[in-house]
């Protein structure tokens, strides 16, 4: 019997933290020089805490603590324990690397402000162009996400609504993020009455997201993930319920032991492959996955005929 390895998991763990503190004070500094200072948010919790920092005048960082910390209590006690640690420090290295990146900060520690432009009385940024705030900020927040997502984090923020979309109202988890963000993106243009902020949210939004699927996988694509595990009821049932994938199941046998198993078959894009590979490791670290690029994907959830 293989005997388990302490040092290594605890070096693993170890890398995922290092990694998740560098995606962090990444996605807070494309918040706090980039896109809050103009208003520009893409959707999310750092969308709403934008709205209660220009209102209320509490720090951006602090803010996204005040509604993330609710939204993980709800998604612990409505869907169990699939928020974790990680999600944990995620949320609070993020809130507070956007704070440690403020005006007020910079000016202080650093010589970095005489590089800053004045936007508004709550902001100062890199450029005092709207366009070029809203293509490096999101460019840089993608990079910043993609990285803790890698490393086996998780923001948190409309991650959780949009799963309770899904199990109570049958909204797909696409859709879910979908809605949610837009509704966040229009708040804030009707919040201060302007209709350009609207525009560059959805920009910021498109950009983020493709950048982060690219530093997730080099390349956009379609995953196809077969998976041998002890539990195959459990990831059948996450699949299904949390991920709104489609699963084929097929009856193996295994060539050394000679005992009979279901082999689960799943095609999935990027973003939903992390969380996959995530929940597998928790339920049993002892399955055996195989990932292979899906050269097109037609069907519910991918392409139309």
């Amino acid at each position: 019997m293989k005997r388990y390895d302490l040092s290594s998991d605890i070096v693993k763990t170890l890398k995922d933290f290092v990694g998740i503190l560098f995606g962090s004070a990444i996605c807070g500094f494309a918040y706090s020089t980039f896109l809050i200072p103009f208003k520009v948010a893409p959707g999310g919790v750092g969308g709403l805490s934008q709205i209660l920092y220009y209102l209320s005048k509490i720090p951006a960082g602090i803010s996204m603590l005040i509604f993330n910390i609710p939204l993980f209590i709800i998604g612990v006690l409505s869907l169990g324990k699939m928020f974790g640690f990680k999600t944990v420090v995620s949320i609070l290295f993020v809130s507070f690397f956007t704070d440690l990146f403020s005006y007020k900060n910079l000016t202080k520690y650093t010589f970095i402000n005489q590089f800053l432009y004045k936007i508004n009385d709550f902001g100062y940024s890199f450029t005092n162009e709207i366009f070029l705030a809203t293509l490096a900020g999101s460019c840089l927040l993608g990079v910043g996400m993609g990285i803790v997502f890698r490393f086996n984090g998780s923001t948190g923020g409309t991650d959780i609504p949009a799963l309770l979309l899904k199990k109570y109202f049958g909204i797909s988890v696409g859709t879910g993020f979908l809605l949610i963000d837009s509704v966040i993106i229009f708040a804030i243009g009707i919040i201060f009455k302007n209709p350009n902020i609207i525009l560059w949210g959805f920009v910021s939004l498109f950009i983020s997201s493709k950048v982060t699927d690219y530093v997730l996988e080099g390349l956009p694509g379609t995953k196809g993930v077969f998976i041998i595990t002890e539990y195959p009821d459990q990831i059948k049932q996450y699949i299904i319920k949390n991920l709104d994938r489609g699963c084929t199941v097929f009856k193996g046998e295994g060539g050394y032991s000679g005992r009979n198993m279901d082999i689960l078959y799943v095609v999935i894009n990027l973003r939903e492959l992390t969380k996959l590979k995530q929940t597998i490791a928790k339920v049993d670290p002892k399955s055996f996955v195989i990932i292979n690029d899906v050269h097109e994907a037609l069907g519910y959830g991918f392409k139309d005929f």
